[in-house]
């Protein structure tokens, strides 16, 4: 019985010490590897998963930046949209205003005369109080003083080139008009207190 004991031990043993032979070998390639260092290419490996991360934050972010831009456009669009039959009043009115002043200032003849001061005069009091800018009460208020005689020495080429000044303070009012929003048009209006 005894030498089937030994026969069992002896396999045993050696599959022992097969077993230990292979985990030294498998220790001894594990400490080339650290002592060899990592090939060149695992060190920017490990960054991957950051760059991903940086590219998700940026794609975001510049989603977001495209998006508020986009949304500053359309509410440009719409207050455009919106300033469009104010804008649209404003050039009639004007046309009517500076067409008395300009009869005003070059006819001689008294019906037409009356009839281009009423149209003036009703304008400047009414209808033009909406939409004029600062710059034209301005030219308005000079135009208006010397038609009903405050200033001294108002003759024809005086109201003439005062007519003159009506236009040009009127098509600069428009050409900035085009551009503004409600607001600023309100805030550049003169304010009758």
């Amino acid at each position: 019985m005894a030498s089937d004991e030994s026969n069992i031990e002896q396999p045993m043993r050696s599959a022992q010490l097969e077993e230990l032979r292979l985990r030294n070998e498998k220790l001894k390639i594990e400490l080339d590897e650290l002592r060899k260092g990592k090939p060149w290419y695992q060190t920017p490996i490990q960054f991957v998963p950051l760059a991903t991360a940086l590219v998700a934050i940026a794609g975001f972010w510049w989603g977001l930046v495209r998006y508020q831009d986009d949304q500053q456009k359309a509410q440009v669009a719409r207050e455009r949209e919106f300033m469009k039959p104010w804008l649209e009043n404003q050039r009639d009115i004007y046309r009517k205003a500076l067409s008395a002043a300009g009869s005003l200032a070059n006819t001689e003849n008294a019906q037409t005369r009356k009839k281009a001061a009423e149209e003036f005069w009703s304008l400047y009091h009414g209808e033009m109080i909406l939409v004029e800018t600062t710059t034209v009460t301005t030219a308005m208020v000079s135009f208006g003083l010397c038609l009903n005689g405050s200033e001294i020495k108002c003759e024809k080429k005086k109201l003439d080139e005062l007519a003159h000044k009506l236009g040009t303070a009127m098509a600069e009012s428009m050409s900035a008009t085009a551009g503004m929003t409600f607001e600023e048009f309100s805030s550049n209006q003169f304010k009758y207190k």
